[in-house]
């Protein structure tokens, strides 16, 4: 089972032509009694992206897709298709890039050593996994599928992360701003009772799926 954990984002590109289904977005909106003014609302951007993105001349982004989904309640995969997006609908791996334990710092493994596993077919194809391994615990063995952009953290508010601190740690978190200027609070998602305080982050890569 898949899990979205609501912390998806990925690069807007505004571009022309885009075989967008308006008339099933629009019909999708009025059985849903809401207008493109409320759903901007709710996915928090400018109306006027929304118009152009229903007119096809603005891309939506992979995480406009999946909060479009839940909104909609229907399945992501339709949501890109009506958005014109291409999905792959075959097999895709990708590597298991570091694990994760108990203390929430995340630690990669060496080049060449990555085993493959099986991802959402609409993860980017550079998305990678760290692995829970906390035996004894319901999260042990669930694979986090991680996006390779690497973002200013101050994007990335009260979103699931892989978060690199500028000590050299990297930790999977929530990121809250912090108590002092320019620094952050990570809510670790090993252990939510667990929060570093007024951290320093160099990055922050986007969490896309859950898979336990």
């Amino acid at each position: 089972m898949w899990i979205d954990p609501d912390a998806i984002d990925a690069i807007v590109s505004v571009v022309q032509c885009i075989p967008m289904n308006t008339k099933w977005f629009r019909r999708q909106l009025q059985d849903k009694h809401l207008s493109q003014r409320g759903l901007a609302k709710l996915l928090d951007i400018d109306p006027a992206a929304v118009s152009l993105m229903l007119r096809g001349q603005r891309r939506m982004t992979l995480a406009e897709a999946h909060r479009i989904s839940e909104i909609l309640g229907v399945a992501t995969s339709e949501v890109l298709r009506e958005a014109g997006i291409p999905t792959d609908d075959g097999i895709r791996k990708v590597p298991i890039s570091g694990i994760c334990g108990s203390e929430g710092i995340v630690q990669l493994l060496a080049a060449r050593t990555h085993e493959k596993v099986v991802a959402p077919a609409d993860v980017p194809s550079d998305s990678y996994a760290i692995q829970c391994r906390e035996p004894g615990h319901c999260k042990d063995g669930w694979l986090l599928f991680i996006s390779a952009a690497q973002q200013d953290p101050r994007e990335r508010l009260e979103a699931m992360n892989l978060c690199a601190l500028t000590d050299g740690r990297q930790v999977l978190a929530y990121i809250r701003r912090g108590y002092r200027r320019d620094t952050f609070n990570l809510t670790l998602i090993t252990d939510a009772a667990k929060l570093l305080q007024d951290q320093q982050v160099s990055w922050a890569s986007p969490v896309l799926w859950i898979r336990p």
